[in-house]
């Protein structure tokens, strides 16, 4: 017999149990692998299409063609305003390391008009995977966004959306070895989305999820370790949300 004692012992082990993400030993579904770039399948490139709508070229690489609505999350840009005026000079490599909380993020929009320069979706995105940003040269008060690391904000904006609009789905996520600290073996893990933001905070794993995907495959994440942003499919109603909710750093694009 369960005593009351008893009971609230085990309720916030279940409640625990069902906020954590467990390693699990299989591979990626077979739906979604071919698109995981490091370890998928091989795809042929159409270099036409990626000079000519890059965003669209990054969906198709990177993303099924199935879902009813996609969009990009564009990693931020950081600014660090506590740097005086007359200390803001070129970044150097042997440049003073600032603490990170004396930055703020900036979206790739507003970072353009900082620097006086026109914002194009496109052109911003061919300019970060070649590295021939046209602003001027890097300051020592800015950081580029990182490639690989999906906004932590934009991450916690997915978990509550999602657990508005699915619930607390069964999620299952998938890190590539150069996601990880030691570099030596891909990651999955399984479990409840409510979970995800614990995950964040493990210090084995150096960037964020390769892969996010619930069960019933009614939406994906793909952030691929070589790019400055994630691509995302799903419902019309998920992914509008999620543009609503991020104004300018998850972008809808249209097709």
């Amino acid at each position: 017999m369960i005593t009351l004692c008893s009971t609230f012992l085990i309720l916030p082990v279940v409640a625990y149990l069902r906020k954590t993400l467990e390693l699990t030993e299989k591979d990626i579904e077979d739906w979604i692998k071919p698109y995981a770039t490091i370890v998928g399948e091989q795809k042929e490139y159409d270099l036409k299409l990626r000079e000519k709508n890059p965003s669209e070229f990054f969906l198709q690489l990177t993303l099924p063609n199935n879902f009813q609505e996609y969009a990009i999350a564009l990693h931020s840009f950081w600014i660090n305003n506590k740097i005086p005026k007359d200390k803001i000079v070129v970044r150097e490599l042997s440049d003073e390391e600032f603490p990170e909380d004396d930055f703020s993020r900036v979206t790739w929009k507003d970072f353009h008009k900082l620097k006086n320069r026109e914002f194009d979706l496109n052109k911003a995105i061919m300019e970060s995977v070649k590295h021939t940003h046209t602003y001027d040269k890097q300051m020592n008060n800015e950081l580029y966004p990182g490639e690989g690391l999906m906004d932590k904000e934009h991450l916690i904006s997915l978990v509550e959306v999602v657990n508005e609009i699915y619930g607390n789905q069964d999620i299952e996520l998938f890190y590539t070895f150069l996601a990880t600290k030691n570099w030596e073996k891909d990651l999955i893990y399984s479990g409840r989305i409510n979970g995800l933001p614990k995950l964040l905070e493990l210090e084995n794993l150096r960037l964020t999820p390769s892969l996010i995907y619930p069960k019933e495959k009614n939406w994906v994440v793909n952030t691929d370790y070589d790019l400055a942003f994630t691509t995302i499919g799903g419902e019309t109603k998920f992914i509008t949300e999620l543009a609503k909710r991020n104004r300018d750093g998850i972008v809808k694009i249209a097709r």
